[in-house]
């Protein structure tokens, strides 16, 4: 019988391309990866992987083992999130992901005081543009910008994302004199072509995935941009560039999967966040800018 945990090792080797990247996710060194793979392929009496170059390529039995440790690994992961759903005691860790803006100007302190009244409940925290799979476990609980959450997660909305174009405090905010820009790569999903609209004759200072980098880029020079005006509107060294308005972005939502929303260490967490972020959504998202008018540049 196929010992599952090898499977492991060839869905991370087909997944990440490589030895090394399977190693990586998995937090073993390379040669347990070869290893592992080597014996398996002894199990099946066939090839899994050709190499090509520094990549692995799955071979036509090799997918055929992938699709069905796919399988085992979602049935397997099915019984976990069932299991785990049944919980009762208010101890444990809970994985929690959300955009990285979110670490910065709110879930700490919220967390903090989650932890104040909840001291034997473990935050595990990660922080990424990208959207982790519940479903698979990666994480337990997520803060996902979306309008359409999948039908297998349950939540509720907390707010609306607003973007704003910024520049550094005590410059020349005039658009048509604005040089430069920086580009955030994802935040945008292409919805609002800024960039071209408001600065067609300004050249791209620098492309980054972090709304929080490209701040701190405003900040040191590099030129304006569209950023969350949970980011903006409370750092005193940012300025709104005026008759430039505000966008909707997207919904923050809250979201569990199905089978752990029982749970009661989940149920707690959402609970307390859902009134923490109600009770100072204008503080921290930025939302109380009058009628999504520019304020006033300060004299």
């Amino acid at each position: 019988m196929l010992n599952w945990d090898d499977l492991r090792f060839l869905l991370a080797v087909a997944r990440s391309g490589s030895m090394s990247g399977a190693a990586r996710e998995l937090d073993v060194n390379h040669a347990t990866v070869i290893r592992r793979i080597r014996s398996l392929e002894e199990q099946l009496g066939t090839t899994l992987f050709e190499r090509h170059g520094h990549s692995y390529v799955i071979t036509p039995a090799g997918q055929v083992a992938f699709d069905a440790a796919e399988r085992m690994e979602a049935q397997s992961v099915g019984v976990e999130r069932q299991v785990i759903g049944q919980a009762t005691a208010l101890s444990g860790r809970i994985r929690v992901t959300a955009p990285e803006p979110m670490g910065r100007t709110f879930l700490l302190p919220a967390i903090r005081e989650f932890n104040q009244v909840y001291p034997d409940i473990l935050i595990d925290l990660s922080l990424s543009m990208r959207s982790y799979d519940l479903g698979m476990r990666e994480a337990d609980v997520a803060f996902r910008v979306t309008d359409n959450p999948p039908q297998d997660l349950v939540g509720n909305k907390l707010a609306t994302i607003e973007l704003a174009v910024y520049g550094r405090r005590g410059d020349e905010l005039d658009p048509a004199r604005v040089s430069g820009v920086i580009s955030i790569e994802h935040l945008l999903q292409e919805r609002v072509a800024w960039e071209e609209a408001w600065f067609p004759e300004a050249r791209t200072t620098l492309v980054t995935d972090s709304p929080a980098v490209a701040a701190d880029a405003i900040k040191e020079g590099f030129g304006v941009s569209m950023i969350p005006t949970a980011i903006g509107e409370p750092d005193p060294e940012l300025e709104r560039l005026p008759d430039i308005p505000v966008q909707a972005n997207g919904e923050i939502w809250l979201l569990t999967h199905l089978d752990i929303r029982s749970n009661a260490r989940m149920r707690v967490f959402r609970d307390f966040i859902q009134e923490y972020f109600s009770k100072r959504v204008p503080e921290i998202m930025g939302a109380d800018i009058p009628e999504h008018r520019p304020r006033r540049q300060s004299a």
